[in-house]
């Protein structure tokens, strides 16, 4: 099995709109408090009993669903313990289920040599409801929404195991004393035998307030991306990080069919000062094998679970602090972050991601004295102003305090243009780096800088954005630097492209 499973990693996969789902950003928070995150594996080698093996994946069993309750109304169910400082008020709850479904059954034959897998059954559920018991409780019978079924999937590699991903928002039910057993039902999975293992599991991502926590920014994104020979990256935006100290960033990740022996998948933040991705890791996730079928919270094994199985067998949860030296890439008073998921021989589905990094008081005041109204989400009247939805805004290179400020001096020879602009008054824009920025285009409105960002992208572009607080407008640019005189050339090429031609050059922080 474990020679198909290499065989199929090296196979391309052309993405379609049918082979994934696009990450988005769902929720946006400013606030005094923190996050939590609980989750449990739903497939398993036994029904009941933990697996600890760490040198087996999921292909090499006879997948079945784990079962801990005596409740007949359930066929699957697993719990894990959430643990929040007494008084703690919970602003959002979020919970997230995903599994691989081919079909109910699934078996493995071998004909001629060759491995071949057949369904047994259909489907037998629908893979949108399920249930949720918090402590003191009983079930509640909980119908999400669909993120994305790979059922009708266009390529093989992911129609053979037809893997999928739900949500729903149970805020309104963690209210009062939810400290406790939380137990998750009925997530529908194949048992069996299905190409590269079955897997499936679920996770409840707490956002909540604490006056005893630092001021935060929290923001929950969620898609369907099949992490393969092409690298998955994210924007973290609409935040600014506190302008002095070091900063507590971390991230959350769900994800599926992360195996335990197959490495080379990694995460990477990206440092704009030497535009690479930096790869995080600690002790219990490696570098070059993050994704290792675990669930793990900073640098320990999260084990208050039932079953608490150390290898999980194809279901990823992690809650992972940026370590110090990493953490150092994000910059004081900087406003964006980007994370990459990349993977060389093993592949997973990532269905889930949040990120939180400590931010200013000053953000953080003006942030909630501000109603923003959301583009697809209801704000509640239970968070006024402390939820924002559906806004990116990429990276801008923050200025580094500890650098000299540069002396610019003027190419000698120069055109009218350029000269102009060097004789300018530079404008001053917070929070972005000093230099000549190439810009396309400016907006209002942050989605529609978005969309031309994506726009500039199929051009082969590379587009950032920055925003200006004294008008309230976001530009949209595509390089930025010191020397005006290469970047001015690089202006009068984007101008010979179609719909560019008015594209100008600013002069930002040189004075």
């Amino acid at each position: 099995m474990k020679k198909l499973l290499s065989f199929l990693c090296m196979l391309p996969i052309i993405a379609t709109a049918q082979d994934s789902k696009t990450f988005t950003r769902d929720k946006e928070f400013y606030i005094r408090g923190n996050t939590a995150v609980v989750g449990n594996n739903i497939l398993s080698k036994d029904s009941e009993k933990p697996f600890n093996d760490l040198e087996k994946i999921n292909d090499e069993f006879k997948m079945r669903y784990v079962d801990i309750d005596d409740d007949q109304s359930t066929w699957s169910s697993s719990s894990a313990h959430l643990a929040l400082r007494e008084g703690a008020k919970v602003l959002y709850a979020g919970l997230y289920w995903s599994g691989t479904y081919h079909g109910e059954r699934s078996g493995k034959r071998l004909k001629d040599g060759q491995v071949y897998h057949k369904k047994l059954d259909d489907r037998a559920h629908d893979i949108r409801a399920v249930k949720l018991k918090l402590p003191s409780g009983t079930y509640e019978n909980i119908q999400g929404s669909l993120i994305y079924d790979g059922e009708d999937a266009t390529h093989n590699s992911i129609s053979s195991r037809a893997p999928y991903a739900c949500m729903a928002d149970v805020t309104a039910l963690m209210q009062g004393s939810i400290n406790g057993q939380v137990t998750v039902a009925n997530v529908s999975a194949s048992q069996g035998e299905i190409i590269g293992g079955s897997s499936a599991g679920w996770l409840l991502y707490v956002v909540y307030e604490d006056e005893t926590q630092p001021l935060q920014y929290v923001t929950t994104f969620h898609g369907f991306e099949f992490v393969n020979k092409k690298a998955v990256e994210v924007d973290f935006g609409n935040f600014q990080s506190s302008e002095k100290g070091e900063l507590e960033t971390a991230i959350t990740i769900g994800a599926l069919e992360g195996d335990v022996t197959l490495g080379r998948d990694e995460i990477g933040i990206f440092d704009p000062k030497t535009k690479v991705f930096v790869t995080l890791d600690n002790s219990v996730r490696a570098s070059s094998n993050f994704f290792n079928s675990t669930i793990t919270i900073n640098d320990k094994r999260a084990t208050n679970r039932v079953p608490n199985s150390l290898n999980t067998l194809g279901f990823d949860l992690a809650k992972i602090k940026i370590p110090t030296a990493q953490n150092t890439i994000i910059a004081n008073s900087t406003g964006g972050v980007k994370m990459r998921f990349k993977t060389r021989s093993d592949r997973f589905f990532l269905f889930f991601t949040a990120f939180q990094t400590t931010i200013s008081e000053r953000y953080y005041k003006e942030k909630n004295n501000t109603s923003v109204a959301s583009t697809e989400q209801v704000v509640t009247e239970q968070l006024p102003n402390k939820m924002i939805t559906n806004q990116q805004v990429a990276i801008a290179v923050p200025p580094d305090p500890d650098e000299p400020k540069p002396v610019y001096v003027a190419p000698e020879v120069v055109n009218k243009e350029l000269a102009s602009l060097l004789e300018k008054p530079s404008l001053k824009v917070e929070n972005i780096g000093a230099g000549y920025y190439v810009v396309t285009n400016v907006f209002s409105n942050a989605t529609n800088a978005e969309n031309w960002m994506a726009i500039l992208a199929t051009k082969g572009l590379e587009p950032q954005m920055f925003f200006r607080p004294d008008n309230n407008y976001f530009y949209v640019f595509v390089d930025a630097g010191m020397n005006a005189a290469a970047l001015y050339k690089k202006l009068e090429e984007v101008r010979t492209m179609p719909d560019l031609k008015e594209s100008w050059m600013l002069k930002i922080n040189l004075d």
